[in-house]
């Protein structure tokens, strides 16, 4: 793992943890508060909402990084091996400009509510710091999407941090066909 990657991959897991678990113990807290002494935090739902955001977005890049985002890979199937790379490196070309061109809207976007100085309702926090999450996670994905594209280009293996086998769905255990079961071995 080169440093860069191993520095995204901190970043990464820190960010959606740390907000995914600090939403959670608000919400418990919240819960206990108003079940057991009748007081209400006031801010907690929209505290919630915004670190859930912000454990989506950079969840997502995890995702990505691991090569778990849903992906329909129908024409693949048909192709040989040199096939299937030029398939996925149009896909990722095409990923990459979708995060670049989105990436960048999610930081204009920062700039109204920056210069208008909104503050959220409940919390009294100036909006573009709630609303920063969106265009770090693009950022964070496009970065990732470069290195994924990177290691592609080298000839190695796109995702070194995915799953070996990945989990079963109920019900469908041994219902994989042949194909895709031999093009998961070879990651």
């Amino acid at each position: 793992m080169s440093r860069f990657d191993a520095v995204l991959t901190r970043i990464e897991n820190v960010l959606a943890a740390g907000s995914l678990g600090l939403a959670v113990l608000i919400a418990i807290v919240a819960v206990l508060l108003r079940t057991f002494f009748n007081e209400i935090i006031f801010w907690s739902e929209e505290a919630i909402v915004y670190l859930v955001i912000t454990s989506t977005f950079v969840g997502a890049v995890i995702t990505l990084r691991r090569g778990e985002h849903v992906s329909v890979e129908l024409i693949p199937l048909f192709l040989k091996e040199r096939g299937k790379r030029v398939m996925a490196l149009i896909g990722l070309v095409v990923t990459l400009f979708y995060l670049g061109v989105v990436g960048f809207f999610a930081w204009l976007l920062l700039f109204e509510p920056y210069a208008s100085n909104t503050l959220t309702p409940a919390l009294k926090l100036p909006l573009w710091v709630v609303t920063l999450p969106v265009p770090i996670g693009f950022t964070l994905m496009f970065l990732r999407g470069c290195e994924i594209a990177g290691r592609m280009l080298r000839g190695r293996d796109p995702y070194p941090d995915a799953a070996a086998d990945p989990p079963a769905v109920e019900g469908l255990e041994g219902a994989e066909p042949d194909a895709l079961r031999a093009d998961r071995s070879e990651r």
